[in-house]
């Protein structure tokens, strides 16, 4: 199997334009943090990054094409046939879902859903709490998804209403009669944290992320779990996730 990793990104977003090209941390902005952590995690693995036809979004090609990786542009309201054509331009088989709203997304996790993918085939693997929920559907922001071109080919197959074309993964694991959907356990640490939001939609977000992410690249090690116990060291930081998390529902 041909494996990869697709970045979802495009700059029209309704809540905060251009936010994947804000300055972040020094010069970088999120979407060259993501790309290099991408790329120093997953050296072997083929890049892209799923962006629309939409003029705008010209400038996102000409960033992956200064990182070194792919781009596909396809419909921007029809993300999931936007991902199975992206797949087929590449020749895919398998493949991790990135939103690209996410500074503190850990890709040294990647290899954990390729692996246990190889361990038992599924539709879909992803990180899910203990009642069931996968971490796409949380505000964490911290962790990607594994699916397959042919299981959402088979979703395009099953459904075109909007919530799932504009939702790449929602109709496998809210229909898991029909796909078989495989959530890993959480590291400990993170089981029940409802109350965590390292997801950036608005202008509040990009503000506390970028002061959070620039003490927890300069002051500690980088891992998670230092980055749960900055949190819990600035009560105002989880504050605002929590003021943050009830404006933006999942």
């Amino acid at each position: 199997m041909k494996d990869g990793i697709i970045i979802q990104a495009r700059t029209g977003s309704t809540r905060l334009h251009n936010k994947i090209l804000l300055p972040f941390y020094g010069e970088q902005r999120i979407i060259d943090i993501l790309i290099e952590n991408i790329r120093r995690a997953c050296p072997d693995k083929q890049v892209i990054l799923a962006t629309t036809v939409r003029p705008q979004d010209d400038v996102l090609e000409q960033v992956a094409r200064g990182a070194g990786i792919d781009c596909f542009r396809g419909d921007e309201d029809n993300v999931l046939g936007r991902f199975i054509r992206a797949a087929e331009a590449f020749g895919l088989d398998r493949f991790i879902r990135v939103c690209s709203d996410n500074p503190f997304l850990r890709p040294d996790t990647f290899q954990t859903f390729f692996d246990a993918f190889d361990e038992e085939p599924a539709d879909y693997i992803a990180y899910g709490f203990a009642d069931g929920r996968p971490t796409i559907k949380s505000h964490l922001g911290l962790f990607a998804e594994l699916t397959t071109k042919e299981a959402l080919r088979r979703a395009a197959l099953l459904t075109q209403e909007k919530l799932y074309i504009e939702h790449v993964t929602i109709y496998l694991y809210t229909h898991p009669a029909d796909f078989h959907v495989r959530l890993l356990p959480l590291p400990e640490e993170l089981e029940g944290r409802f109350d965590l939001r390292f997801t950036l939609d608005t202008m509040d977000d990009f503000l506390l992320l970028q002061r959070l992410y620039a003490e927890w690249f300069e002051q500690t090690d980088r891992s998670l779990h230092a980055l749960l116990r900055l949190v819990e060291a600035h009560p105002e930081y989880r504050e605002k996730m929590l003021e943050n998390i009830a404006r933006n529902e999942k």
